[in-house]
């Protein structure tokens, strides 16, 4: 009994160095993808008051036989929630999440391989679940610290941001005619507000959970293909490649009826952070979080579409689990 006592302890001890060792090996890549989204989701709610609405809207009409390939409608980009609520479709934001997921990932299993480390880990009284979930554990609260600091860079945006909106001409009315009739010579007005009258930040919660989940995948799917491999840039090159061919799968889907069929085998489609600010704000904060209701021109409920990017990352993982389990280990170059 006391020798089990014991080992467990010298279990959870190593845990805890290698999990320290992990945040030691990847913190300047989480502060540098932490400051990036917080700073930007911040100043790209600045920016989106720096826009006019009526011109805003003006330009975006002359667009619209380019509507299906955008991630919502554009009536919804004529309000302020839809406008902030591109944040979590924007390129940066994406590409910051992909860059922490591929780099994490890859280096699970193929980086130790290619650093000659690996064999040193599984000398200690450690196994190699545990060396796994040691590294899922960083890579998750990582994935998870980043997501919510966008959402953190949009609160701060809409505390402090000031909006100015133009208020309706006077007007004049004729008794008995019921007509009202404006002002000639009159300066429009302008009244000045916080954003945070005309957007409610808890709506973003669900896109938040939205980008989880998609950056979940990808470090599952990681993991599993750095689990097959010995070289980390061989790892990095395919998933880069799966990701590639599958935002292309999803354009084509978009681009034409014929090819609507790809969108279903293309993991973008499970990635709806839009469609859940829309759905906030015409329902109710709820509706983004129902496994019952269906919305229109969705083929499952909106919070299936997370929970199926979660699932698929948690059999990716597990498929890694037991292909590293398995797998015999190639000596170190």
């Amino acid at each position: 009994m006391i020798r089990s006592n014991s080992l467990i302890r010298s279990n959870s001890l190593i845990n805890r160095v290698m999990v320290r060792s992990y945040i030691g090996q990847s913190i300047l890549l989480w502060l540098s993808c932490a400051f990036a989204l917080f700073a930007f989701a911040w100043v790209r709610v600045w920016v989106t008051s720096l826009l006019d609405m009526g011109q805003f809207r003006t330009i975006l009409e002359q667009f619209r036989d380019f509507e299906k390939f955008a991630p919502i409608e554009f009536d919804s980009l004529f309000t302020y929630p839809g406008r902030v609520g591109m944040t979590f479709d924007e390129p940066i934001v994406i590409l910051c999440i992909v860059i922490w997921c591929i780099a994490r990932g890859s280096d699970c299993v193929s980086g130790e391989l290619g650093r000659g480390t690996l064999e040193m880990l599984l000398a200690q009284p450690i196994t190699r679940r545990q060396l796994l979930l040691s590294h899922a554990t960083v890579s998750v609260t990582g994935l998870a610290l980043l997501c919510l600091l966008v959402w953190a860079g949009i609160y701060v945006g809409v505390q402090t941001t000031t909006i100015e909106e133009s208020l309706p001409p006077p007007t004049m009315t004729i008794p008995w005619l019921n007509l009202e009739l404006p002002l000639a010579n009159t300066e429009q007005s302008k009244l000045a507000m916080s954003l945070s009258d005309r957007v409610d930040s808890s709506i973003f919660a669900a896109p938040t959970f939205h980008l989880f989940a998609f950056g979940f995948f990808l470090l599952g799917l990681s993991t599993f293909i750095s689990s097959m491999d010995r070289y980390r840039w061989r790892t990095v090159g395919s998933i880069v490649a799966i990701y590639v061919v599958q935002l292309v799968m999803f354009g084509l889907s978009k681009a034409t009826p014929k090819l609507e069929w790809l969108g279903d085998i293309s993991f973008f489609s499970c990635y709806k952070p839009q469609k859940m600010v829309t759905l906030a704000v015409n329902e109710s904060h709820s509706a983004p979080w129902s496994l019952v209701t269906q919305t229109p021109g969705a083929d499952l409920p909106p919070l299936a579409y997370p929970l199926l990017l979660i699932a698929l990352g948690i059999i990716a993982y597990t498929a890694a689990s037991i292909r590293f389990t398995r797998r015999d280990l190639p000596a170190p170059l």
